[in-house]
């Protein structure tokens, strides 16, 4: 138990070194991007500022990376810094040091060294148990979030793979127009496409093989040029590795789950990345007279229900 004290406030010491200033920083570099963000809104397009934003998630995977193993820098200690070869306290390289000892190490009786308190906290004599320290329990605060937040993603994560698990399979006709979409957007990994429950938002799912679920009631209502389009959109997301990004968001969110302003780059995040979306599928399939904008409109006229938080959690609707 003493050990695992030990250990803990050491772990809390470097957490609360590197969160500290880390969250500081953090709202400063966020407050800076998204005014530059808000200034630049009418000027730039989506898919820039995007990724403008996501310079905040980077900072927040880099810098404790970094600091894992920063470069060192070795400055002489102890009497190895004087061995043969390296300069003395004269300056000189390979001179012995003309200081003599003191007499009381000279003198000094070999059989009965002198007892150090470093000794005495070795042998644990008069040493109290270790207390956790605020920055201790400070960390164990944190972990216990991560497990609770972590846990809460992971379960999500399972049951939004059982339920496009629950799905159907596409026909043959809107699997032709998805092999279309895929060669007009210039992408060659294998996408699946799968039929969900009628009055849900279309969404894409899946890091490794991405799977796009649709609405039954899709074609039928609205026709195969409000699939196409959607199948567009669904498309641009994986061009753009839009799911990865999502991915970092959710695991930063547990990590920083203290820091609230994360949630508001999160927002922005996906706001631009809708954004973004559109900007890519107009110009692959042009929307000279905003109709592509305006069926996707109609499409989500057609979203009754609420996103699942299941799904919504690894989606990009």
């Amino acid at each position: 138990m003493e050990w695992i004290i030990t250990q803990m406030n050491m772990a809390g010491e470097a957490f609360v070194g590197l969160a500290r200033p880390m969250l500081l920083t953090s709202m400063v570099l966020t407050g800076l991007v998204l005014l530059v963000e808000f200034i630049l809104r009418a000027r730039v397009r989506a898919g820039l500022r995007y990724w403008l934003v996501t310079c905040v998630l980077a900072y927040l995977i880099l810098t404790p990376l970094l600091s894992i193993g920063p470069p060192s820098t070795h400055w002489p200690s102890g009497t190895a810094a004087y061995a043969k070869g390296s300069p003395n306290a004269t300056g000189r390289v390979g001179v012995p040091d003309p200081t003599p000892a003191p007499a009381s190490h000279i003198n000094a009786p070999l059989s009965r060294p002198a007892t150090t308190e470093s000794q005495i906290r070795m042998a644990g004599i008069g040493e109290r148990p270790p207390a956790l320290t605020w920055q201790g329990a400070l960390f164990l605060l944190w972990l216990i979030g991560v497990l609770i937040t972590g846990g809460a993603l992971f379960g999500r994560t399972l049951a939004a793979c059982k339920r496009v698990d629950s799905t159907l399979a596409a026909n043959h006709l809107m699997n032709d127009i998805l092999v279309y979409c895929r060669n007009r957007m210039g992408i060659r990994e294998p996408i699946r496409l799968r039929i969900g429950e009628d009055g849900t938002a279309p969404a894409v799912c899946g890091l490794i093989n991405p799977v796009i679920v649709v609405p039954r009631n899709l074609a039928p209502t609205l026709g195969s040029r409000h699939l196409r389009d959607v199948l567009f959109h669904e498309l641009a997301h994986v061009k753009r590795h839009d799911l990865w990004v999502n991915f970092a968001q959710n695991v930063l969110q547990v990590l920083y789950f203290y820091n609230p302003l994360l949630l508001v780059v999160n927002a922005v995040i996906r706001r631009l990345r809708e954004e973004a979306a559109d900007e890519t599928v107009v110009d692959t399939i042009g929307d000279a007279n905003h109709a592509y904008i305006q069926r996707l409109a109609e499409v989500a006229t057609l979203a009754t229900k609420p996103p699942a938080p299941s799904l919504n959690l690894i989606a990009v609707a």
